[in-house]
C-alpha cells in the first residue's frame, strides 16, 4: 500500500528531526521551540508535527511534560554503565572541594542519561601496581568513563597513565589550561585567568582605585606566574607592591595583614580573594576589626560558593556555575562517542560560562577618581 503524502511528510520529518537529535544540533535536556514556532521552522503542518513528535516519543527521542513543553532525550551508548569518579584524598572534609558543588548536578545529570556514579578515593588507583589497575579497569565490563576533578596534571601521575591505558572515556572537571593536551583526556572548565581578572575589573569599575589582594602566593589563571599578574595590575594603574597580601587562609595571618594595608597612608577601599572561603575569613576578620563592608571596604569573592549569598552581607563573587559544569561534564561523556578513540578527532575542551556577581558586599561605589585632576 502506498502512504499518502501526509504519512510521507511525517516520516521525512521524523528521520529530520531524529537526526538532529542523534547528532547533537538537539542538546540532551534542550527545551524545543512550541508546536507553532516549530512547525514554521520546519516548513510542515503542526498536524503533521504533533505526529512526527509522538513517534520520537515513543522512540525516547523526546520527552514531553505537560505545561513544561518538549525537552530532548539524547540516547547514550553508556546507558546503563557505571562512572568513575575519582575524588581527591579526604576530600569530604574539605568544605572548599569543588567535587561537593559539582556532584549533585553529576548525580542527576548521570541519572537521566540513564547511567550511574561510583566515588573512589584517587588513592585506590595511585596506589596500587600500575598493570593490575589498568587489567581492572579494562575487565571491568559494568564500566563506562572516568571522572576526574581538579587539574595542572604532569602527565606521570599512577593514576593519570592507568587512565590513559584503561580505554575508557575520562572526563577532567574544572581542569586548567593545557591538561587536555598533557593527558589526551577531555576537559570542562572555566577560563579562571579572565574570570579573575573580570573579578577585578567589576572592582575598578565601580571606582576603586586602590584594591588589596589577599593571596596564598599564588593567583587564579595565573598561578605562579606572579609578575604576569603585576604587569596587568600596572596596566591598570593598580599594582601597589604595600597592597598584596601574601599570606595562608588563617585568621591570624589575615587580620595581621588587613591591619597592616587599613593603615597605610591610602587605604584599600576593596579587597578582592581567591577564593569565596578566603572573602568569608577576610569579612570574618574585618567584621572583629570594626571595619564596615561594604562602606569602608568592599569585598569580592571567587567561584561562586552557593552559601556566599546567604551571609552577611551577601558576598559578592565571580560564580563559576558548578550545576552547568556537572552537567557538561556529563553530558560529554554520555556522548563520547562522537569523540573518544577517533583519530581524527580531537577530544574536546569546553570552556564555561562564569559570571561576576556583584552583592551587598561590593555594592558600594567610589567617586573619587572623578575629583582627581588628570
Amino acid at each position: 500500500m502506498i502512504k499518502n503524502n501526509f504519512e510521507l511528510k511525517k516520516d521525512i520529518l521524523v528521520k529530520e528531526l531524529s537526526g538532529r537529535i542523534l547528532n547533537g544540533a538537539y542538546a540532551h535536556g534542550e527545551k524545543l521551540p512550541v508546536e507553532a514556532e516549530l512547525a514554521d521552522e520546519l516548513g510542515v503542518s503542526r498536524d503533521t508535527l504533533r505526529k512526527a513528535l509522538k513517534v520520537l516519543e515513543d522512540e525516547m527521542l523526546l520527552v514531553r511534560i505537560r505545561s513544561k513543553g518538549t525537552f530532548v532525550n539524547s540516547p547514550s551508548a553508556r546507558a546503563g554503565k557505571k562512572i568513575l569518579v575519582l575524588l581527591k584524598p579526604a576530600a569530604g572534609s574539605d568544605p572548599a572541594y569543588e567535587g561537593h558543588y559539582l556532584m549533585p548536578a553529576m548525580q542527576q545529570s548521570a541519572q537521566e542519561y540513564g547511567m550511574t556514579l561510583e566515588l573512589c578515593p584517587r588513592s585506590f588507583i595511585d596506589d596500587q601496581d600500575l598493570d593490575a589497575t589498568v587489567a581492572m579497569l579494562r575487565n571491568n565490563k559494568e564500566l563506562g568513563g572516568c571522572v576526574i576533578l581538579e587539574g595542572r596534571y604532569l602527565g606521570t601521575e599512577n593514576y593519570i597513565r592507568a587512565l590513559q591505558k584503561s580505554g575508557l572515556p575520562v572526563v577532567m572537571a574544572v581542569c586548567h589550561p593545557g591538561d587536555v593536551q598533557v593527558t589526551g583526556f577531555a576537559g570542562v572548565r572555566v577560563n579562571t585567568k579572565k574570570a579573575w581578572e573580570e573579578g577585578i575589573l567589576s572592582l575598578w569599575n565601580a571606582g576603586h582605585r586602590r584594591i588589596a589582594f589577599f593571596l596564598p602566593n599564588w593567583v587564579q589563571g595565573y598561578y605562579s606566574d606572579l609578575e604576569g599578574f603585576y604587569d596587568f595590575l600596572r596596566e591598570h594603574d593598580l599594582f601597589d607592591s604595600d597592597l598584596i597580601c601574601n599570606c595562608p587562609i588563617e585568621y591570624a595571618k589575615v587580620e595581621k595583614e588587613l591591619r597592616r594595608v587599613m593603615k597605610l597612608n591610602e587605604a584599600p577601599t576593596a579587597a578582592i580573594c581567591t577564593s569565596d572561603f578566603f572573602a568569608m575569613l577576610l569579612m570574618k576578620v574585618a567584621k572583629n576589626m570594626k571595619i564596615r563592608i561594604p562602606e569602608q571596604l568592599s569585598v569580592m569573592g571567587y567561584c561562586g560558593y552557593p552559601g556566599g549569598k546567604f551571609l552577611k552581607p551577601p558576598l559578592s563573587t565571580v560564580d563559576f556555575h558548578y550545576e552547568d559544569i556537572g552537567k557538561k561534564v556529563i553530558e560529554v561523556l554520555a556522548r563520547a562517542d562522537q569523540w573518544f578513540g577517533k583519530q581524527d578527532v580531537a577530544p574536546p575542551e569546553v570552556i564555561m560560562p562564569h559570571e561576576v556577581v556583584i552583592r551587598e558586599s561590593a555594592m558600594m561605589r567610589r567617586v573619587e577618581s572623578l575629583f582627581v585632576e588628570c
